[in-house]
């Protein structure tokens, strides 16, 4: 979920707490700003401090790693991050890999990506087109477009987060490579969905705002605890059981992080249930509950769920192909990228 999902909930938790919303209505208090921040926590201590204390073991950089013309050199990135999957298959800790990306202009991007095939014991890296800052392909402008290596790996590996990991604008990825049991595990962005989504960044939300009163206490942990429930609706799953566990729990994947309808849906049920608990905890309330509850809660979910799977069905078929896809389609076609 974006961030705007999990502050809307985050204020969602808050108003069921006829004391805060009263509190807030009538003294101005700051319950419900607490409740969205704490929605928030998660993600800000991930993608604002956490991320940089990150030390990466091996650094696969396109602006260094170049061919005689200059270019970025696939054949010898993917012979690397191969290397370096072979390595994790000796080494007792996790292995980080970071992924930086290249850029062209003040708002230009070399876009690449990373394909990792398991059943084939194989990595491929793909010189995609450069794009905007908004991730937008600009047809013609990237220098060494259009390439594509292979590199087989020696040891069998295991991923199942992504088929192709796109590097294009900002900071790149990183992975995190270790060996479990007879294989090598790759973790997408070990640095999220760690220990701030985990039981404990619960309890310990619900410490923190248990110094201010209680019911903030109550609050936050609430707050943080719906945060990890809507991310296990994706894909990459949280780390609930830290620190007696270190791997994450695998998410439902049914939806992603930037799926638009899913958002919206969640700020709309968010908005809806806030203008409810105002109303009820008010001295007139002049809401009636089963009406609203059906026009604004019931029937715009089920029409965004049912827009959203038939999108997502839609987008199997007509999605935009991989890098690698496209590359091997040209190179069968002998059309350029």
């Amino acid at each position: 979920m974006k961030g705007i999902a999990h502050f809307a909930i985050g204020v969602a938790v808050t108003t069921f707490f006829p004391e805060v919303v009263q509190g807030a209505a009538q003294n101005l208090a700051f319950g419900p700003v607490l409740g969205g921040i704490a929605g928030l926590l998660p993600d800000t201590l991930d993608f604002k401090f956490l991320r940089y204390f990150e030390r990466p073991d091996v650094i696969i950089d396109p602006a260094h790693i170049v061919d005689e013309e200059g270019a970025p050199d696939a054949e010898a990135m993917a012979a690397q991050i191969a290397a370096a999957l072979e390595q994790a298959y000796g080494s007792e800790g996790p292995l980080r890999v970071q992924l930086h990306s290249l850029k062209l202009g003040s708002d230009l991007w070399q876009r690449w990506s990373v394909g990792l095939d398991a059943a084939r014991r194989q990595v491929s890296v793909a010189i995609g087109p450069a794009v905007t800052t908004g991730q937008v392909p600009v047809v013609g402008s990237a220098t060494g477009a259009g390439r594509l290596a292979r590199a087989p790996v020696a040891v069998p590996i295991r991923y199942d987060y992504r088929d192709e990991i796109e590097v294009d604008i900002f900071r790149g990825p990183s992975l995190a490579l270790q060996r479990v049991e007879d294989t090598v595990e790759v973790t997408f962005l070990p640095w999220h969905r760690a220990w701030t989504h985990s039981l404990l960044a619960v309890l310990l939300a619900g410490a923190l705002g248990a110094l201010i009163a209680p019911v903030y206490g109550l609050i936050m942990a609430l707050a943080v605890a719906a945060h990890i429930l809507a991310d296990q609706l994706g894909q990459m799953g949280s780390n609930l059981l830290f620190p007696l566990g270190r791997r994450r729990t695998a998410g439902l994947g049914l939806i992603h992080s930037g799926d638009a309808l899913p958002n919206f849906l969640a700020v709309w049920l968010s908005g809806a249930v806030i203008l409810l608990n105002l109303d009820r905890f008010s001295a007139t309330p002049v809401i009636p509950l089963v009406p609203y509850v059906l026009t604004i809660v019931v029937l715009p979910s089920l029409a965004l769920v049912a827009a959203h799977l038939w999108l997502a069905a839609r987008g199997a078929a007509v999605r935009p192909p991989a890098i690698s896809e496209v590359l091997d389609e040209s190179s069968q076609s002998d059309v350029p990228f």
